[in-house]
C-alpha cells in the first residue's frame, strides 16, 4: 500500500491522527509531544470490524509465551512492540512471535522518555532496535511507538528515516497499573471499536491472566483481529 493511499484510507475512514494526550504513567504529555502529524496514526480504518491488538515492552520471558498460547487457541494475530535490549537478551522468544504469523515492531532498545533526548540518542535507540529485531527475526519494523508516547512532532523524520511509521494507540486499559485482570478486560472491552489499536503489555503477569477474557470477549462481538500489516499497511512502501 502506498503511504499516499494509506493515509486517504485513514481519512475517509474517519481515523484519528492525533497522538493520545496522556503518557503510560498517566501524566500529561509534555508541550510538543502530542500534536498531529501525517506519520503518525492513533487508529486503522473504521469500516469492517477490524481492530489491532498491540503489546508492548517484551519479549518478557514467562509473560510473553502465556499470550502467545492464548492468541493460538484462537488463531488470532497480534503486533508486538519489542525492547532492542530484550530481544538482544532473548532472540529466540522473539523469532518465535514472527514463526507464529505475528507482526514485530520498534519500540526503542532501553525505553527512555525520547522526546527530551538529543536528535542522535533517539537514532541510536531506534537504529539499535532496528537492528536486534532484524538480526533475530529476519524482518525489519516498519512501525515504531515511543515509550510513555512521548514522542514530539519535530521528532517524526527520525523515524521515518528509517522507514518507519509512528504508531500509537485509541485504547489504553492502563494495565500497566496493575488493576487487576478483570478491570483490564472490562476496560478493552467497553472501548473498543471498528478501527481500534489495542495497548497492552506483554510484560505484567494481570495482563496475560486478562487477555483470555479480552480475546473472548472481542470474538464474541464479533470483532477481527490483525496484525498490523494487514491492518493499517506500510506507511511509505
Amino acid at each position: 500500500m502506498r503511504r499516499n493511499d494509506f493515509l486517504r484510507m485513514l481519512a475517509m475512514a474517519g481515523a484519528g491522527l492525533a497522538v493520545p494526550g496522556r503518557a503510560q504513567n498517566g501524566s500529561v504529555g509534555e508541550a510538543g509531544e502530542v500534536e498531529i502529524n501525517p506519520a503518525f496514526i492513533n487508529s486503522g480504518p473504521g469500516f469492517g470490524n477490524k481492530l489491532a491488538l498491540t503489546f508492548d515492552d517484551g519479549p518478557t520471558p514467562g509473560i510473553t509465551e502465556r499470550v502467545l498460547a492464548e492468541l493460538k487457541k484462537r488463531d488470532m494475530r497480534a503486533t508486538f512492540f519489542l525492547i532492542g535490549a530484550k530481544v538482544d537478551a532473548r532472540p529466540d522468544l522473539a523469532r518465535r512471535l514472527v514463526d507464529e504469523g505475528h507482526d514485530v515492531a520498534n519500540h526503542s532498545y532501553t525505553h527512555p522518555r525520547l522526546s527530551g533526548m538529543s536528535d542522535a540518542a533517539v537514532d541510536n535507540q531506534i537504529t539499535r532496535t532496528q537492528e536486534a529485531i532484524a538480526r533475530a527475526t529476519g524482518v525489519t519494523p516498519v512501525w515504531f511507538r515511543p515509550p510513555y508516547g512521548a514522542f514530539r512532532r519535530e521528532q517524526g523524520p527520525l523515524a521515518s528515516k528509517h522507514g518507519l511509521g509512528v504508531a500509537y494507540w485509541s485504547v489504553d486499559p492502563k494495565d500497566w497499573s496493575q488493576p487487576g485482570s478483570a478491570v483490564i478486560a472490562q476496560r478493552v472491552l467497553a472501548a473498543s471499536q471498528p478501527g481500534s489499536i489495542i495497548l497492552l503489555h506483554d510484560l505484567h503477569p494481570q495482563t496475560a491472566e486478562a487477555v483470555p477474557a479480552i480475546f473472548d470477549g472481542l470474538i464474541s462481538r464479533s470483532f477481527a483481529t490483525a496484525p498490523f500489516h494487514s491492518f493499517v499497511g506500510s506507511p511509505y512502501a
